[in-house]
């Protein structure tokens, strides 16, 4: 029987984050179906970020211990439908990586992906989310949130030019920091689906 294990996928918007959380949807690991868009993020999770971080102001809007319980209660609801390795992505999640330690305890494992803010910017940017300073307000905060928790929390730093460069490569040092046993079709599966988001960063 395979071990248990929780995964946070954190890292700025158009950080590669959601290339990331594909690697993991791929490789066997329940990242929180149904997703958001193409993004695969929970849908139910992703809404409720949303309004706890008023985006793209990043206002907080609900307690901490309120955000805690309903991240415990949700972990434990993925869990139950039987996949030990479970899992979620969304960047919001990266303004307070201390809830995903309260919330779902000390064994978490962290990836962050990341990638130069500058990059990041000019890709939403491109995108038209947001105003250009909402943009770099938000990709900011998160920024120097990222920072503050990474320098204290082990974690995997995944590399967006490294992703997409060497993605087989990056994805076995996922699987073994993660201790998870994907099999042979999985990672091949993986493999390709980064190679397909090549150009549309």
């Amino acid at each position: 029987m395979s071990e248990k294990r929780r995964i946070a996928v954190l890292g700025l918007y158009r950080s590669g984050s959601s290339a990331t959380a594909g690697v993991l949807h791929h490789l066997g690991v329940g990242m929180g179906e149904p997703y958001f868009r193409d993004y695969y993020e929970p849908l139910l999770l992703s809404r409720k970020l949303r309004v706890w971080w008023h985006e793209p102001v990043l206002k907080e809007m609900m307690p901490r211990e309120a955000r805690v319980q309903w991240l415990s209660h949700w972990i434990a609801g993925q869990e139950s439908k039987g996949n030990p390795w479970v899992g979620a992505k969304h960047p919001l999640l990266s303004a307070r990586g201390e809830d995903l330690l309260e919330a779902w305890g000390p064994d978490v494992r962290f990836i962050w992906t990341h990638r130069l803010i500058e990059q990041s910017i000019d890709s939403i940017m491109r995108l038209r989310w947001w105003t250009p300073e909402q943009t770099d307000a938000v990709q900011r905060q998160l920024w120097d949130a990222l920072h503050r928790f990474f320098a204290m929390q082990p974690h995997l730093r995944i590399d967006f030019a490294d992703m997409i460069a060497n993605p087989a490569h990056e994805i076995g040092r996922m699987i073994e920091f993660l201790g998870i046993t994907p099999n042979a079709r999985q990672v091949e599966t993986a493999v390709a689906s980064v190679q397909y988001e090549r150009g549309v960063a």
